[in-house]
């Protein structure tokens, strides 16, 4: 669990603008604002700079301090839990267009650990694959939230030796057709989305590769 210390320095680090480029400031000043002592100040940075959360570099009595990648998706998990309290969703729109994908979907689909779950849990016998959307970048902090969020989830398992990950599944409608949108607990993409169904989605839709699509995901 994140110590609320640590998100808080990283929440004013943030707003002083050491999310974009690296901010140069004193430990006196940052105590100041951070409400903390000068001594502890230089021991907080020092942590969060061991944990990669933040890159720092000093010059003579001032530290020059950008937050990390690392640092920023703390700062986004803090940012979507707020929101998930706040906003209470009851459904989310995600906009995108159809690609090719690697053919792994129809691989896991027909797996029994993943299909006889799916057929409990989603009430539906999926077709052997998966329609891959590539999200537009506009909704990709969606993509963001929906990860964050507990959906249907079908356990992972193994199986010959091999070990399968969690995924969480969301209901879901793409153009009008009902369907399942899954989140593959190892995802490798950020802005690549997988839809199943128990039709062939691109021809009962008549997709082709970039054509548009709108799904619509219950929360």
């Amino acid at each position: 669990m994140i110590n609320p210390k640590t998100v808080y320095i990283l929440k004013n680090l943030a707003l002083l603008g050491a999310k974009d480029d690296f901010k140069s400031i004193t430990t006196v000043e940052l105590g100041r604002i951070i409400g903390m002592s000068q001594q502890s100040t230089s021991r907080w940075l020092q942590k969060l700079k061991m944990m990669g959360l933040i890159d720092v570099n000093k010059i003579e009595n001032r530290m020059n301090i950008k937050i990390t990648k690392e640092g920023m998706d703390i700062l986004k998990k803090e940012s979507f839990d707020y929101r998930r309290i706040f906003e209470s969703p009851k459904y989310i729109e995600l906009t995108g267009e159809v690609i090719t994908g690697l053919g792994e979907g129809r691989y896991y689909i027909t797996k029994r650990g993943y299909y006889n779950q799916i057929k409990e849990k989603l009430f539906f016998e999926p077709y052997p694959g998966t329609l891959n959307i590539k999200v537009y970048p506009r909704d990709l902090d969606k993509v963001e939230i929906l990860k964050n969020m507990p959906g249907i989830l079908i356990r992972g398992f193994e199986s010959k030796g091999r070990s399968y990950g969690n995924v969480k599944a969301y209901l879901c409608t793409i153009n009008g057709v009902e369907a399942s949108l899954v989140i593959p607990e190892r995802t490798h993409y950020d802005d690549v989305i997988e839809i199943i169904s128990n039709k062939n989605l691109r021809k009962k839709l008549k997709l082709r590769d970039g054509d548009p699509v709108d799904i619509i995901v219950f929360l």
